[in-house]
């Protein structure tokens, strides 16, 4: 019986000794991005039906948040190591280029290429491109419910007459069943529509923090005005709060971007518009605007320039561009996508193109991220009511120029 047990395990062995593991000779292209809900589900799609039309290479996804994506990017490109490709907005740019992390992508493109894009769709640093969009905006509007809101707002007047109209609290417990408005309020992204508004911006032509003045301490006064004189704003909240509100119908309208729109079912239950017109200072509340796209590292090889300048090629294609903007109402910078019928008939699209023509440029220098975390900390404790909306626009100031200054920016 021991002899008929070493025999197996004997012949076992020798089975596997002689069996290898199939040599992978495909290429593989890795792509972090941070593409979130229905738009990750339409970009996984993309990437397999890529893959199944080219059984030589395989394109890789892995999704990291916003922030994680860029910081932990940067550590592994300047260890020679990451992705091939990286995907976000373009204030990514900025830091990327100045960290030597990316590549110009004038080295792998031809001008056939970069023909097809508006001037909005790539972006450029330095006399290079450094990013290759998918589409324009990663912007904020209004998303307002279609059964509760028959027009939207124009104004902020307007704003808050109709958030007034349509906050309630049915039962008499003294808990709002439904607010007029929300949105992550908190976060400083969301917090800019408002500040250009009341005619503020976070920086100046050199880059400098523009924070500590009285535009600032005006629009982060409306927005607490909204919640504690007008009462049409949930006092708690943050993005999977108002998001969750909105869905379940209980607030009328929210301030987000076109990542969700999908989820929200536009323009069938729900519709987008401009975010309104200030009548005071006679300004638009104007959102950040950036292109969101890709870039090539560094690291990439010239013998894999072929490779990624088709992968690149077929992800900001005239198809996939189609697709995102009729499935996500994404706005495309194919030229030719933009002209089409099914796109320019679209009056989800109409709605967003007109934000876009009210809205400012995200800045792409380096400057920019130390300032949105210069901002971070007094901002939220303002919201908190742990400060006041001109020690908070103080704080801001203060903040930012420090962390400029210990960069050596």
């Amino acid at each position: 019986m021991i002899r008929f047990a070493l025999y197996v395990a004997c012949a076992v062995l020798a089975t596997l000794a002689g069996c290898k593991r199939p040599v992978d000779t495909r290429v593989h292209v890795r792509i972090w991005h941070q593409k979130i809900g229905g738009e990750r589900d339409l970009f996984d799609q993309f990437v397999s039906q890529y893959n199944a039309a080219h059984p030589d290479r395989l394109v890789e996804t892995l999704y990291k948040e916003n922030e994680e994506l860029r910081n932990l990017y940067i550590i592994a490109a300047v260890a020679g190591q990451g992705p091939d490709l990286i995907y976000g907005p373009a204030d990514n740019v900025g830091v990327l280029v100045t960290t030597e992390t990316i590549r110009p992508l004038d080295q792998i493109f031809g001008a056939d290429f970069f023909a097809r894009f508006t001037s909005q769709g790539l972006v450029d640093w330095k006399g290079s491109h450094w990013l290759a969009a998918d589409q324009i905006g990663n912007h904020l509007t209004l998303v307002y419910n279609r059964a509760l809101v028959p027009s939207p707002p124009g104004t902020l007047d307007e704003l808050i007459a109709t958030g007034q109209h349509l906050t309630k609290d049915d039962n008499g417990d003294g808990k709002m069943d439904q607010y007029g408005l929300t949105w992550n309020y908190r976060e400083p992204f969301f917090f800019i529509p408002f500040l250009t508004g009341f005619g503020g911006w976070v920086m100046d032509a050199q880059g400098h923090p523009t924070l500590d003045n009285e535009q600032t301490v005006r629009a982060i006064q409306f927005i607490l005005d909204l919640r504690d004189k007008y009462k049409i704003i949930p006092r708690e909240g943050d993005y999977e709060i108002a998001d969750m509100l909105f869905k379940e119908s209980r607030t009328a309208m929210i301030i987000n971007g076109p990542w969700s729109w999908a989820s929200y079912h536009v323009p069938d239950k729900n519709m987008v518009a401009p975010l309104p017109f200030n009548s005071e200072t006679g300004l638009w509340c104007e959102p950040m605007i950036s292109a969101k796209g890709y870039s090539v590292s560094a690291n990439v090889p010239p013998e894999k320039f072929e490779i990624i300048r088709d992968v690149v090629t077929y992800l900001t294609g005239a198809e996939v561009q189609e697709k995102m903007a009729l499935q996500l109402a994404t706005t495309p910078v194919d030229k030719s996508v933009l002209a089409s019928p099914a796109v320019a008939n679209n009056p989800a699209l109409h709605a967003s193109t007109e934000q876009i023509k009210h809205g400012r440029p995200m800045p792409i220098v380096p400057q920019m991220r130390l300032i949105w975390e210069g901002m971070r900390g007094p901002y939220q404790l303002v919201m908190s009511g742990a400060i006041t909306a001109r020690e908070a626009a103080h704080r801001m100031q203060r903040e930012a120029e420090k962390n400029i200054a210990d960069s050596n920016l």
